[in-house]
């Protein structure tokens, strides 16, 4: 008899704990009861079910859309690269410019140092302007002017001295007296 008192607290304590147990469990099943085949499922919870799924449905766009302008924004790394890039871009279309003037003008080689630190006094100026400009500072390249420049343009003619046709018309027009005397001194000659 001993061993059933020992025992008969512990039963009465899991026998409670069962109960408890099966007691929450039908509870459970009463809150949300399980829809037989057939039966119509109340309105009020067609429409609160409908409203948690379309807030779920904005929630993961809106998730969506941060997503994507994360990836499409770009960070300051990638900023950074570009800069970098883009001045390692600068560098070789520079050097091979240079070679190309270095093949093109090989005077410029003994001075090479000398014409880049030149070159960077004139950083908007084309490289092979730059170049032609350092020949000719240095005396390396260009031809001597002697005297001055042939004209190219104008008249092939030069130009008469004295009284146009026109003149003479007008002079004899208005003051004829200075024509004839201009006749006998040999200033005009008689033009018909």
């Amino acid at each position: 008899m001993e061993t059933d008192v020992k025992n008969a607290p512990e039963s009465e304590e899991a026998t409670q704990v069962v109960q408890e147990e099966t007691q929450e469990a039908t509870e459970e099943k009463e809150e949300t009861p399980t829809p037989k085949a057939g039966d119509k499922t109340d309105p009020n919870l067609l429409l609160k079910s409908l409203q948690e799924e379309r807030e779920r449905r904005r929630q993961i766009e809106e998730e969506l859309l941060e997503i994507k302008k994360v990836q499409t924004e770009p960070t300051y790394d990638d900023e950074d690269r570009i800069a970098r890039l883009e001045r390692t871009l600068k560098e070789i279309q520079y050097k091979e410019q240079v070679s190309q003037i270095l093949l093109k003008y090989p005077e410029i080689k003994d001075l090479r140092s000398e014409f880049e630190d030149y070159a960077k006094d004139y950083p908007s100026t084309q490289i092979e302007n730059v170049a032609k400009l350092f020949l000719v500072e240095k005396g390396l390249i260009g031809s001597s002017r002697k005297g001055l420049e042939k004209t190219t343009g104008g008249t092939k003619q030069p130009q008469q001295s004295g009284l146009s046709v026109d003149d003479v018309k007008t002079l004899r027009e208005t003051n004829f007296r200075k024509y004839q005397q201009m006749i006998m001194e040999g200033k005009i000659k008689d033009i018909k």
